[in-house]
């Protein structure tokens, strides 16, 4: 299974590497097909923590940024400074680790209608307001709150 941020079925770079994130819609569907491991089309909140424990590299039941960025490092470098943004979005409670609570939230925020599972409109109606804030990452001249773009 893919996780959320293995954004490469519907991201390009274009100029200056700055990610191409639109039609926002058309990126959300393609990240809900690849997170929904059964097909059945809805992602249960069990299936999206799931999704994330690929992260662990430790096995203690917790994700560091590092742990996470560096992930996604090896599996797609051109996603990397996004990851660092992302890592942020998911970590809810602000610690620097992601956990249990953060993907319940994350379920949460994009369940509507609290019935713990998220469908397609749900997941594409949550992405489509978060990836305006990362349209512009990676542009020529944009500052990096994290540091380079470049892998560990």
């Amino acid at each position: 299974m893919i996780s959320l941020i293995i954004l490469s079925v519907a991201i390009f770079e274009g100029t200056y590497g700055a990610l191409q994130l639109q039609p926002y819609n058309e990126t959300a569907l393609g990240m809900f097909i690849a997170n929904d491991p059964n097909a059945d089309g809805v992602i249960t909140c069990v299936e999206l923590e799931a999704s994330f424990d690929k992260y662990d590299m430790n096995g203690d039941g917790t994700e560091s940024r590092h742990e996470y960025t560096e992930y996604i490092c090896a599996v797609s470098p051109s996603l990397y400074q996004l990851s660092h943004w992302l890592f942020d979005e998911y970590d809810f409670d602000g610690d620097h680790h992601l956990v249990k609570t953060d993907y319940d939230q994350l379920c949460a925020a994009m369940d509507t209608n609290g019935d713990s599972n998220v469908t397609p409109d749900e997941f594409i109606d949550y992405w489509v307001k978060v990836f305006p804030k990362y349209e512009s990452v990676g542009q020529h001249g944009q500052h990096f709150a994290h540091g380079n773009s470049a892998c560990h």
